[in-house]
């Protein structure tokens, strides 16, 4: 070994030491750890990263306070593999795929009270995200992955908070005290009974973003009670209820399919009073007993009741011209209205035994749905008149009011799955797991032009294999094989009048953890997903199987806290995205970047500030250059970007006071988009100061 690299070596093991020597006396500014070193979604149940042989990244309540996240997607920038890649709730990018509203679930059931933004984070607990195609276990699913919200739960000693956030810019788009918002939160929790427990969160908010009016007025409420039955029997019932009332956005258009050639940030192309509103109830039920100690049972039920409402002038092509300030937008009438009701259930019997002299941890469980979906397009189609010019548009003009069609959607699922958790020896672990799904699909065309009623049924197979191999107490190796299927609509048809088959995917991955204890933790995974059956849309207006899109990369994460008072967690991704057959064959898919990373620290300092503890943190993402679709023809690169974060956060006594700064740079980024026509742009500066007092 080189001198340089054994100085170097002595130099950083001295003070992993030191830090060690520090940690046993330093008790003031103590930290939680990021690391949860136990996890639930990936095996339905709880289990050990030792135990996992698949990739589980988990956002704690801690890391997601020193974020200030308002929002779940606040939290993926610092998630390692994920990406937003848009403003629905579902628009998140994972290994290369972009999920659905199945793909993100809470507390292990689907179904989301909102569309159009991204859950609230008051009452999450914490957020875990299976990486690849979670199928077996939770059915019909995008193959990127899952995201279980796992929400907060009643609590048997009485407490009550206020939380309140104030937030503003600092940027040439929006000044200091322009555009403002303000969230307050009040959380209550306490025993009603001995074995009775309440909790009651209300949420509040009026935002002003950065972009010329538009705002949002939103609401939510989350009661939930717990009885404990008895030592062995509990029931948890739950309700969400949310509205939300926003302004219509369709972000932002590029002359010549050129990113440097868009007007600035604050510019939009929708009316004012144009509007996205969504509205949602949830109730859940979820029933634990334990038979005894190797036998338990659990039975889960949730109801989902939605609407949204969409009306705007939404942006539909840009009409390049020679002189590029001559260029202008053209927009259409939309007026959008649906509902869906979603109603699942999933129930299942754990066993633990002994069979050949080794530990098996059974599963066995049956679940089901019933998902109704109406569309009902009141205005679709009118073109407005005139068109805008893109750098200075005068809003206002005129389009036909124009009947869309109707259409009513009904599945009908029912699958049943089993999984066998085995303990081979003390260092090595199998699990394997298989599922069976029939799928009823009745599509009905109530108005305008769409195809005819159609029924279509499907049964589908999956099933997952992984190995876990502890080579000491600290160092780990695994690998899996993964399947996913996810059926096509009955109203997707091809030339000839045919159903689609399902999407297929299937994932192989290998990996290695490092944990040594909850100190410092790592994961290094390799993956390589295979798609297939991909459908879309033609000029035609019928659906085509467009071939085989491949996903494989890297991933590697660490958490380290070397002292109480300090630690860290880092993340970096590469992943490479293709069609590898079809006519897109050799085309990338769209808002898919190829790196990713992130890094994230708090530091308290180890001394009482005037009697309380001030921490700062720091962040800082990168994340690589991405495309707004597919085809060479019609997309716009969007440039690679690092934005820097950080915040200075108090606590005293019942009192935490936080001062945030994110895009410290006041940096201009892109995060999405699609074509040239609808570009969203990241947040320029923005200043958010928290208060949050605890009774």
């Amino acid at each position: 070994m080189k001198k340089r690299y054994m100085f170097a070596f002595l130099f950083l093991l001295n003070n992993v030491l030191l830090a060690q020597e520090l940690d046993s006396v330093l008790v003031i500014g103590a930290q939680k750890s990021y690391f949860e070193e136990y996890s639930s979604s990936s095996m339905k149940g709880e289990f050990s990263d030792k135990e996992t042989p698949y990739s589980v990244s988990v956002t704690k309540g801690t890391l997601i306070d020193d974020l200030q996240a308002q929002r779940i997607e606040d939290t993926y920038d610092y998630t390692t593999g994920v990406t937003k890649v848009g403003k629905n709730a579902d628009a998140i990018m994972i290994r290369g795929f972009q999920t659905n509203l199945q793909n993100i679930q809470v507390n292990g059931m689907p179904g989301l009270i909102s569309r159009m933004g991204s859950p609230s984070t008051a009452n999450v607990e914490r957020i875990e995200v299976v990486k690849g195609p979670a199928s077996v276990l939770y059915g019909a699913m995008q193959p990127s992955g899952l995201v279980n919200i796992q929400t907060k739960l009643p609590q048997s000693k009485q407490s009550f908070s206020i939380d309140t956030s104030f937030q503003t810019y600092m940027s040439n788009s929006s000044k200091f005290g322009d555009d403002n918002g303000v969230t307050t939160t009040f959380d209550s929790t306490g025993p009603i009974t001995d074995n009775l427990f309440y909790r009651f969160i209300v949420v509040g908010e009026k935002i002003d973003s950065y972009r010329k009016d538009v705002d949002f007025k939103n609401l939510y409420v989350y009661p939930s009670i717990l009885w404990n039955i008895d030592d062995d029997t509990s029931l948890l019932v739950a309700m969400e209820y949310g509205t939300e009332k926003g302004s219509a956005d369709n972000g932002l258009a590029a002359a010549n399919h050129n990113i440097n050639d868009v007007a600035s940030l604050d510019t939009v192309y929708q009316e004012k009073n144009d509007y996205d509103n969504d509205k949602g109830t949830a109730f859940d039920i979820n029933l634990d007993h334990y038979i005894n100690s190797d036998l338990s049972y659990k039975f889960a039920w949730r109801s989902v009741f939605h609407e949204d409402d969409r009306k705007l002038y939404e942006n539909r092509k840009v009409n390049n011209n020679v002189n590029i300030e001559d260029t202008t937008l053209t927009r259409r009438n939309r007026h959008q209205y649906n509902e869906r009701d979603w109603h699942s259930f999933d129930t299942n019997l754990k066993y633990n035994t002994k069979f050949l002299n080794m530990k098996h941890n059974m599963l066995f469980g049956l679940s089901g749905a019933y998902k109704r979906t109406d569309y009902v397009r009141k205005v679709y189609g009118g073109i407005v008149t005139p068109d805008l010019n893109i750098y200075n548009p005068k809003l206002g003009g005129e389009a036909i009011d124009k009947k869309g069609n109707r259409r009513e959607t009904k599945y009908y699922s029912a699958g049943i799955y089993v999984q066998d958790k085995i303990d081979v020896t003390d260092k090595l672990t199998l699990v394997g797991s298989l599922r069976a799904d029939r799928t009823k699909i009745d599509f009905e065309c109530l108005r305008g032009k769409c195809v005819d009623n159609m029924v279509k049924l499907s049964t589908d197979y999956v099933g997952s294999i992984g190995a876990v191999y502890n080579i000491n107490d600290i160092f780990s190796i695994y690998g899996s094989y993964a399947q996913s299927y996810d059926p096509n609509s009955a109203e997707r048809l091809d030339k000839t009048g045919n159903y689609l088959d399902s999407e297929k995917s299937e994932q192989f991955e290998i990996g290695t953890k490092i944990n040594i204890t909850e100190k410092l933790n790592t994961i290094l995974s390799f993956y390589k997903i295979d798609k297939k059956n991909v459908a879309e849309s033609n000029p035609s207006g019928y659906y085509e199987l467009k071939g085989e899109v491949e996903s494989k990369g890297f991933e590697a994460e660490m958490q380290w806290l070397p002292t109480s008072n300090w630690q860290f967690k880092t993340g970096v991704a590469y992943n490479e995205t293709d069609y590898v057959s079809g006519k897109d064959m050799g085309n990338t898919p769209k808002n898919s970047p190829k790196s990713t990373a992130f890094l994230f620290t708090r530091y308290n300092i180890p001394k009482k500030i005037y009697d309380g503890t001030l921490g700062v943190t720091a962040g800082v993402i990168y994340r690589d250059e991405t495309y707004t679709s597919s085809s060479k023809k019609t997309r716009v690169e969007l440039p690679s970007y690092t934005r820097y974060d950080m915040g200075v956060h108090y606590s005293l006594k019942d009192w935490e006071l936080a001062l945030n700064i994110e895009n410290i740079t006041d940096k201009k980024y892109y995060e999405s988009g699609t074509n040239d026509y609808r570009i969203y742009s990241g947040e320029p500066r923005k200043v958010t100061f928290n208060i949050k007092r605890k009774f």
